[in-house]
């Protein structure tokens, strides 16, 4: 009787929303004829109901799931993904949910080029750059009242980019027959995506393979904490060219430990090849990260020479030759772009300084300190206003503020520490004592991958939010794993998960209050109608 009645409710409920959304615009529930993401997901959720209130029976396929534990975990699994992804619409629209307001579509315009069979883009230069000498029109001020690509490289009087080009290489076949404009807040939104779908995949993989005795809500807490962690919703709101580039690296690197963990518990030459794959396509989107998949890489060596010594040669040719092919390919690219197999075009690169000559001053350990602070340690912004707490551009010591050395630049942008926004990734710390023995390969992995990738972001002549999610999600991992390893390290487990869902709700409530204070011009210019609603309200509520 409890079932029918549930499924009559549920029906009636499913039929409303659906209609509801249907005819919005005739009740006055939607004021834009176009349909936004928000319309869109409330319909789906309303069919979705209704269609399971029609169909559901105890002994069928709906029913079991519904009625079994696995089943409710799945669907709960689901439905929290499905709100990750619309916290990401949220940020990337801001908050209109209509429209992703862009400013880039540089990816696009590469794959078109890629589409033609060329390599520039199909951008005619200004013609003064024409008469201009070479070493003087990398210049800001020399080429002040010029219109230019921002950030594209120019050579020879072509434009290029610097970023890699694999995600445009995956674009192309769909220029082919679709040649509209693609943007990359869009193309930052798919892979965020694909970035928390792997995610997924690879904390339910180690929870099956080595964790199986812990609840299923906390796998449920790993993967909110995996999706909602700064700068994961953070870099949605701008989703420029440059955070499009770092998200979709991460894609790839993400996606090569999905293939490369199992392995190393379980060899076998086809998904050690597959994380090759990923790892050249990482490195293709975003050279930074070539040093941590270096170090993984001699790691993998050490590892099939000391436990997989007979078949020691095959393996390590199945995630090598992608590798060698791949930095093949790219060397190939640069020379035929640069006329150098080591220029990825960041000395021509139209920009606000003149790497041109000053190229050399972008790498240097003198900017360890500065970078080492404030990835790290540097702190939140307090305000008196709405919303109270901001991302900071520098707030630290005074001997460290006047420490300036090269063309460091110390105030560029804001960026809060690791420690500060995210204090449950010092979990990760759990993950290496007394590590399990047949995880403990995968840990090095994503350690030295993720220690490669942070020592070299420290060298850059600045530091930005985005750069956090270059090292964030293999962090997570480690974290993930320190979590769940807890519970077997702590005998009193209620303090422990006390501690711990304190840790990962500030964790999570921080990157949610800064992704949009610290964009909170952009709101205001794209949504001010939000942000003052949004400031009355929580204005009202804390007096």
């Amino acid at each position: 009787m409890r079932n029918h009645w549930l499924r009559i409710t549920g029906g009636l409920f499913g039929t409303a929303i659906t209609l509801s959304m249907l005819f919005a615009n005739q009740l006055g529930l939607e004021s834009f004829p176009t349909w936004g993401a928000r319309r869109s997901a409330i319909l789906l959720a309303g069919i979705l109901l209704l269609t399971i209130s029609l169909l559901y029976r105890e002994d069928n396929f709906i029913g079991k799931i519904v009625n079994s534990t696995d089943g409710r975990f799945y669907i709960s699994l689901l439905a929290l993904n499905a709100a990750v992804i619309l916290i990401y619409i949220w940020f990337a629209s801001d908050g209109l949910w209509k429209t992703l307001p862009n400013e880039t579509n540089y990816y696009d315009l590469q794959a078109k080029a890629f589409a033609k069979g060329q390599l520039e883009l199909d951008v005619e230069p200004d013609p003064a750059f024409l008469t201009m000498p070479e070493d003087t029109l990398y210049e800001p001020e020399n080429r002040a009242d010029i219109p230019v690509l921002w950030d594209a490289t120019l050579y020879k009087g072509k434009y290029y980019l610097y970023w890699g080009p694999a995600p445009a290489l995956l674009l192309t076949p769909l220029k082919f027959f679709y040649t509209a404009d693609l943007s990359d807040k869009f193309l930052s939104l798919l892979f965020l995506t694909g970035t928390l779908l792997f995610l997924n995949l690879i904390i339910l993989n180690l929870w099956r393979r080595y964790f199986g005795h812990i609840p299923r809500w906390a796998v449920l807490a790993a993967v909110a904490f995996a999706g909602l962690v700064n700068p994961m919703p953070y870099v949605m709101v701008e989703g420029r060219i440059y955070e499009a580039a770092i998200i979709a690296a991460q894609f790839f690197l993400v996606g090569g430990f999905y293939f490369l963990l199992p392995a190393l518990d379980n060899p076998a030459p086809i998904p050690l090849a597959l994380a090759g794959l990923f790892f050249v396509f990482a490195i293709g989107a975003r050279t930074p990260l070539a040093p941590g998949v270096g170090f993984v890489s001699l790691m993998l060596c050490v590892w099939a020479f000391q436990t997989q010594r007979q078949r020691m040669i095959p393996l390590i040719l199945s995630f090598a030759i992608p590798l060698v092919i791949g930095a093949a390919a790219y060397m190939a690219y640069n020379y035929a772009r640069f006329d150098s197999v080591t220029e990825f075009g960041f000395r021509y690169q139209l920009t606000s300084y003149n790497l041109y000559e000053d190229l050399d001053k972008t790498l240097s350990l003198a900017y360890f300190p500065p970078n080492l602070y404030k990835t790290v340690l540097n702190p939140l912004e307090r305000r008196e206003a709405f919303p109270y707490i901001f991302p900071n551009r520098w707030a630290g010591p005074e001997w460290l503020t006047n420490y300036q050395p090269g063309m460091y630049l110390t105030f560029t942008e804001n960026i809060t520490g690791m420690l500060i926004s995210s204090p449950f990734l010092l979990l990760g710390l759990l993950s290496i004592f007394r590590a399990k023995p047949n995880l403990q390969w995968g840990l090095l992995a994503l350690a030295l991958t993720t220690l490669g990738i942070f020592l070299t972001l420290q060298t850059y002549f600045f530091i930005a939010m985005r750069y956090l999610l270059d090292i964030v999600p293999t962090l997570t991992l480690l974290a993930i794993i320190g979590f769940w390893h807890g519970f077997d390290l702590f005998k009193n487990r209620k303090i422990y998960i006390l501690a711990v869902a304190i840790l990962m709700a500030y964790s999570i409530a921080i990157s949610l209050l800064i992704s949009f204070s610290g964009n909170l011009e952009l709101f205001k210019i794209h949504n001010p109608e939000l942000v003052k609603q949004m400031t009355w309200t929580f204005n009202s509520f804390l007096k």
